[in-house]
């Protein structure tokens, strides 16, 4: 017995190779990874493969549901017209970025955008160049097909890259230049994304930042300004990030000594500024000035997505109120079988107008919750700071497994078919953490609460109170419809695989 389990942790641990082996291969592999030409190559043959099983799939199931006979599906060698097509197309669309600086809304987006337009190119190609005709239950089911299989590669190499980096592969080595105090900034910008494509090497500090801002970072100082450049190239550095707080002449002079400096060492720069931190806007560097040129998102674009944003909250308000209502009595009877007591639990939370409203929820703590809180002065003060206790005493059995996989919130529809709430939105908080938010409460008032959030798919209940917050503010800042249903789709995930919950 002990024999099989040292041979499996010498099979976990890399196969039986030694430790330096494992570290060269890993460093080599990242240095392979991180490359611009292998990541947009890994994307692009990710899309060949999701058109080509698309296609197959599609010409599966209409032969076997709709008796086509595959000679009348499309011509001889299409594969060699299509694919090449289809899959420039997708890349005019997805603007040459980077996959792996894409975040996971703007893929959906782009994605669900790309391939339609190009099955839309692609029909009217058909009648223009072959002139014959074609299944319209294959070109249908093709594009209904394409778009699930294409978002499942792409997210699923997402995936992988996500893994790579929580092992330390293929991270990009990164120094930070600048104001500590913004860097810091940076981090929890980051941090809260859950992002971790940066392998970040340390800080050259800027200004005269007072030491506990540096110390606040966690991360070493490399040395004064004057020596950044050596810095770089002594810490093999693939990117520079400039933080600077300062809005003077010289500190645009030494963004441009950066900018010069690693152009010519072949390094990555970004520059961190609040200038750029703007929502609102659209921006791209204008070719004759040399300068970004700043423009507005189309209003018919906004208003398109509220409207989305309405019919998705109402379908599921719909769907989900049917849902509670056949699941409440057998619900209702669990839990007043352990302890007897209402079935729902009001909940107050804060609407965008500051006045205190009611939500109903499963309920899940003992009917003397209150009291056995009292009793306890610090489990009393862990709750007053995080709003939250892990392994809760006031929560019943049942309530552990209705939380565990939230079928405590679906009472919650009945609010969103009201319009009280939104499907996607900040956290629905109460008069008392109102008081938190301080400066940032009108921000988050200007957003209807939601059923689940961008803090519910990034960590859950395993997150600061302080995360949480800024978390909402992310929400805020950066909403799309697509920010939305990639929330959806996460949240699915997250329930079914119970993650964070407690």
């Amino acid at each position: 017995m002990g024999s099989k389990l040292a041979e499996a942790q010498r099979i976990a641990e890399g196969w039986g190779l030694p430790s330096a082996v494992r570290s060269a291969r890993a460093a080599r592999l990242s240095k392979i990874l991180k490359r611009q030409m292998v990541s947009r190559g890994l994307s692009l043959a990710g899309d060949a493969l999701a058109l080509l099983l698309a296609h197959w799939a599609a010409a599966e199931l209409v032969q076997h549901f709709f008796h086509v006979p595959s000679g009348a599906l499309n011509p001889r060698n299409y594969v060699v017209f299509y694919l090449p097509f289809l899959l420039a197309v997708l890349l005019l669309f997805g603007r040459n970025q980077r996959p792996d600086l894409r975040r996971p809304e703007k893929e959906l987006e782009l994605a669900v955008k790309g391939i339609s337009l190009a099955f839309l190119l692609l029909v009217c190609a058909n009648f223009m160049v072959f002139k014959t005709g074609f299944s319209r239950y294959l070109m249908v089911s093709w594009y209904l097909v394409a778009l699930v299989v294409l978002l499942g590669v792409r997210f699923g190499l997402r995936l992988a890259y996500g893994a790579l980096w929580q092992r330390g592969i293929a991270r990009k080595n990164t120094l930070l230049v600048g104001s500590a105090a913004k860097l810091f900034e940076l981090q929890k910008l980051l941090s809260i994304q859950r992002y971790r494509g940066y392998e970040l090497l340390g800080i050259v500090p800027a200004g005269e930042d007072p030491p506990e801002s540096v110390e606040s970072s966690g991360l070493p100082v490399l040395g004064s300004l004057d020596r950044w450049q050596e810095i770089a190239r002594e810490n093999q550095t693939e990117q520079v990030i400039v933080v600077l707080e300062e809005r003077t002449p010289e500190a645009h002079r030494l963004v441009s000594d950066i900018l010069k400096r690693c152009l010519a060492d072949g390094i990555d720069v970004q520059v961190y500024s609040d200038v750029f931190a703007s929502r609102e806007f659209n921006y791209e560097l204008d070719e004759f000035s040399g300068f970004f040129r700043f423009f507005a998102a189309p209003r018919w674009s906004k208003r398109l997505q509220m409207v989305g944003k309405k019919i998705l909250d109402f379908a599921a308000g719909v769907v989900g109120s049917l849902v509670t209502l056949l699941a409440s009595p057998l619900v209702a009877v669990l839990i007043k079988a352990e302890d007897n007591g209402p079935a729902f639990f009001r909940r107050e939370f804060v609407d965008c107008d500051g006045s205190v409203r009611y939500y109903l929820k499963f309920r899940t703590m003992y009917t003397n919750a209150q009291e056995i809180l009292e009793q306890d002065t610090a489990l009393k003060a862990i709750f007053g700071e995080k709003h939250k206790l892990l392994d809760d005493p006031r929560v019943t059995r049942v309530g552990r497994v209705l939380r565990k996989y939230s079928i405590d919130e679906w009472p919650q529809f009945f609010s969103l078919l009201r319009g009280d709430l939104a499907l996607v939105g900040p956290r629905v908080i109460s008069h008392e953490e109102a008081q938190r938010y301080g400066a940032d409460l009108p921000k988050l008032l200007s957003v209807k609460p939601g059923l689940t959030g961008f803090w519910q798919v990034m960590g859950r209940q395993l997150t600061t109170y302080q995360e949480r917050i800024q978390m909402d503010m992310f929400y805020v800042d950066h909403w799309s419809i697509w920010l939305d249903l990639w929330i959806v789709a996460k949240t699915f995930w997250k329930v079914i695989r119970a993650e964070g919950a407690y």
